[in-house]
């Protein structure tokens, strides 16, 4: 995340993802967590996270089928995956993924528009 205006476009693109998955309405449940790696999940919305550096996973504990494609909503159509004995989760410099289906993805949204409509309500 290199500008003000991305880290609004990730918020927008969670937020979305959130409202289309009533993620809400799901039960939590913890996936996998060590000291370094953490993931959960509510409904078909599995979150990793790591608190150091690079980390690499596989998450059999996963909401998702065997054969089910699913996507980091970050990356949507450069980060999916078919899930095999759980989700192959890898976190690149502390950075973090949220999986959802691939047929469950929020809609896309002009992020750009989104991000400049923030900065002007905020100035």
């Amino acid at each position: 995340m290199n500008t003000q205006s991305d880290f609004y476009q990730l918020i927008a693109r969670v937020n979305a993802q959130r409202k289309k998955s009533a993620i809400w309405n799901e039960q939590y449940v913890e996936r996998y967590a060590d000291d370094t790696f953490f993931a959960f999940s509510r409904g078909e919305f599995l979150v990793a996270l790591t608190n150091s550096g690079t980390q690499q996973r596989q998450v059999t504990n996963s909401p998702f089928k065997d054969g089910e494609t699913v996507c980091n909503i970050f990356y949507p159509t450069t980060d999916c995956q078919t899930v095999s004995n759980g989700v192959n989760v890898a976190l690149q410099n502390g950075e973090s993924k949220i999986y959802v289906p691939k047929d469950k993805l929020a809609s896309t949204v002009d992020l750009a528009k989104v991000a400049e409509y923030v900065e002007e309500f905020l100035q």
